[in-house]
């Protein structure tokens, strides 16, 4: 029963991977908790987590991206800033509250305007 789930399992990533979805952090066997799908044409969460005061957000894409923009929450509205290190951390976060960003992948056009992703987004509750 095993053997047919795991056959299963690499054919659909098989099947996700030539419609345009990439796999990342798949492990032998593959079991669906394992596999993390992404879009191809927007950046991807590797991981989102809290760890003591901080939230942590990483994200990179399979095309390479020259920058990111990172958008987030603030007293008023939201704010947005240029990242290169596909790492965003919240600092003195607040118990039992949520952490959203939004990612978008962007590359520079000499003499021009940027070329940009959609939106990803992703949100860490903490405890």
């Amino acid at each position: 029963m095993l053997d047919k789930f795991h056959s299963a399992s690499k054919a659909l990533i098989a099947t996700q991977l030539l419609l345009g979805l990439t796999t990342v952090a798949i492990q032998s066997p593959v079991m669906a908790s394992d596999v993390n799908l992404c879009p191809a044409d927007r950046p991807c969460f590797n991981e989102s987590y809290q760890s003591t005061d901080k939230v942590i957000f990483r994200f990179d894409g399979i095309k390479n991206w020259d920058f990111y923009n990172v958008r987030y929450r603030v007293r008023g509205g939201e704010k947005q800033v240029e990242n290169r290190s596909g790492s965003f951390t919240f600092k003195n976060v607040r118990p039992n509250s949520r952490y959203t960003i939004k990612v978008q992948g962007c590359n520079s056009r000499f003499l021009g305007h940027s070329t940009c992703s959609e939106w990803s987004e992703k949100s860490v509750d903490t405890r």
